[in-house]
């Protein structure tokens, strides 16, 4: 979260996987073409639960969203071109430039960034941070801070209609 500035962070309880996948749709459907989505959280998390229901929201079949922990980014199409990270298993930053990550986050399509926190400095300044902390067997609190105009209004719609 931005201590410097409260009204760039919010936090949401979520206490199911229907109330996650409300949120992600939420989100899903204010992004705009080139936003970043970091998403951090210890392993089975929710990550990337949040992004299945988040793809699903913009048009992409589910079923095919998984994590691509192993081919390190996978690609979804639909209402935009979803670029999905994992970066659990990258060694460094050279790996990231040679396949070619900072030219995909730089493009016009929508990149999701699983443990984002392994590389912050790789990773644009602007964009949506969600920290994601185990509460229960299905409650997760997300904590969403944010960087740039476009993520700021997510984050301030997201605070406002969880108030």
């Amino acid at each position: 979260m931005h201590e410097d500035n409260p009204s760039n962070s919010t936090q949401v309880i979520c206490s199911s996987e229907e109330e996650t996948a409300r949120l992600a749709a939420q989100i899903a459907l204010k992004v705009e073409p080139g936003l970043v989505i970091r998403l951090d959280g210890e392993l089975g998390a929710g990550k990337t639960c949040f992004v299945r229901n988040f793809a699903e929201a913009l048009g992409v079949d589910s079923q095919g969203v998984n994590s691509p922990t192993y081919v390190i980014v996978q690609h979804y199409l639909g209402d935009y071109l979803l670029h999905h990270f994992d970066l659990y298993r990258v060694v460094d930053e050279d790996e990231l430039y040679e396949m070619g990550a900072d030219e995909l986050l730089e493009g016009k399509g929508i990149s999701l960034v699983e443990w984002a926190s392994r590389f912050p400095e790789f990773l644009p300044k602007d964009g949506l941070s969600i920290a994601i902390e185990v509460t229960g067997s299905t409650e997760r609190v997300y904590n969403l801070s944010a960087e740039g105009s476009v993520a700021e209004a997510i984050v301030a719609e997201i605070a406002e209609f969880h108030s």
